[in-house]
């Protein structure tokens, strides 16, 4: 038989001519066992009967040596063609596994690759369990026939099947080898690729951040109210522009960083939202924002020198006023003891307390000047302490006293 269905059919033959074989052997073993009755009994044809008996026993030893070489030839041809069958079907299957490795799929990102490596790792899960299973099993096969099959012929024929289904089971081993150091070499790459990504989107953050605080920092309205603070917002944003080279080393270091992933031709990057042309606008309106700034803060130290020269003439002016009111009342107290007649004591006052009410027009430049004092919301005086209403209210008690002293 050709196949293992005839093969098997074959087999099942003769298993039914052995049956039949043994009960006509039986038979025959009772008429040699009563043609050994008539000898033993001296029958006159004991010489015919013993020739047939012997002619009978060598028939049966035949018969049976052909029967037994006719099975082993048949357990033989059933084992051989057990063997190509289990070779067909195992070349079969790594057929099928080759077909699988030819793929150049190797991922467009870390994580499809480490899918594709996850599945790799079950095919070659797959692959050590097919080898303790079908490949062992021909190795079996083919180590028993080659005890057992007397052909060289068939023992050849045995050995090319098993050499070409093991090449081939070597080349797939090789293959899946060569395929999972793709998968890891693109792994690799795609890492570093991703660490890239990774580290563009901690660095876009952190330079983003530090743009949103500088940001509020230099649009913080530039309204001061003493020459001493707007000095200290200039010397803060002196201290913010020396460590701007710090940033410029962080958005050089992103320009590059963007430009390594842009040469890797990948696309967005799936940890940030920030792209370099985004920061560049970014970095834009940064620079925008310092001229701005510098622009406000020389604006505001221009209006503080002007409110701090206000504040000294002012000061100046009321100083000098309040001097007069303190000489001038000294001088009229000083009236009655230097002057001895009421006559010349009373004439004395009233041309002081004339005086008192001449320096009013004077006391008219000191009020211009305290409101446009008040016009720039200039509130506060480090040079004096005098103000308008106290000079007014000095002015008064004193012009008070001249009437008062007059009166008298």
């Amino acid at each position: 038989g050709n196949t293992l269905a005839a093969a098997q059919g074959l087999i099942k033959k003769h298993d039914a001519f052995e049956t039949d074989f043994n009960v006509h052997r039986e038979r025959l073993n009772e008429i040699i066992n009563q043609g050994q009755a008539l000898i033993d009994a001296n029958n006159h044809h004991s010489d015919s009967i013993a020739d047939s008996i012997r002619s009978a026993n060598d028939l049966i030893d035949r018969l049976n040596q052909s029967s037994e070489a006719r099975r082993q030839r048949l357990n033989e041809n059933w084992s051989i063609l057990q063997f190509f069958w289990k070779a067909d079907v195992v070349e079969s299957w790594i057929a099928e596994k080759q077909a699988q490795l030819r793929s150049d799929d190797c991922g467009h990102n870390l994580t499809t690759v480490q899918n594709l490596l996850a599945k790799h790792d079950t095919f070659n899960s797959g692959l050590n369990a097919f080898e303790n299973e079908g490949i062992k099993n021909i190795i079996q096969l083919k180590d028993q026939l080659a005890g057992s099959l007397a052909s060289q012929a068939d023992l050849i024929r045995v050995k090319q099947k098993f050499d070409h289904v093991y090449e081939k089971w070597q080349a797939l081993i090789a293959a899946s080898d060569s395929r999972r150091s793709q998968l890891k070499v693109a792994e690799h790459r795609f890492r570093e690729i991703d660490d890239l990504y990774l580290l563009f989107a901690k660095k876009a953050s952190t330079f983003n951040s530090w743009f949103e605080n500088a940001e509020e920092d230099l649009t913080d309205p530039v309204r001061c109210n003493t020459i001493e603070e707007i000095h200290e917002l200039i010397k803060a944003h002196e201290r913010f522009m020396n460590t701007l080279g710090n940033a410029v080393v962080d958005f050089d270091e992103l320009t590059q960083l963007d430009a390594k992933i842009r040469a890797s031709q990948m696309g967005p990057n799936p940890y940030t939202w920030f792209t370099i042309d985004t920061l560049r606008d970014t970095w834009r309106s940064l620079q925008k924002a310092i001229k701005d700034r510098d622009a406000d803060l020389q604006q505001e130290r221009e209006r503080q020198e002007q409110n701090d020269i206000l504040r000294q003439q002012f000061a100046q002016l009321a100083q000098s006023f309040y001097k007069w009111l303190t000489d001038t009342r000294n001088e009229m107290m000083e009236i009655g003891s230097n002057i001895t007649t009421l006559e010349s004591q009373l004439s004395a006052t009233k041309k002081k307390s004339d005086e008192i009410r001449s320096v009013k027009a004077q006391f008219k430049t000191i009020e211009d000047l305290s409101t446009k004092l008040e016009e720039r919301l200039i509130l506060d005086n480090k040079y004096t302490e005098h103000t308008t209403l106290s000079l007014a209210q000095a002015w008064d008690q004193l012009d008070q006293l001249g009437m008062r002293m007059i009166h008298n």
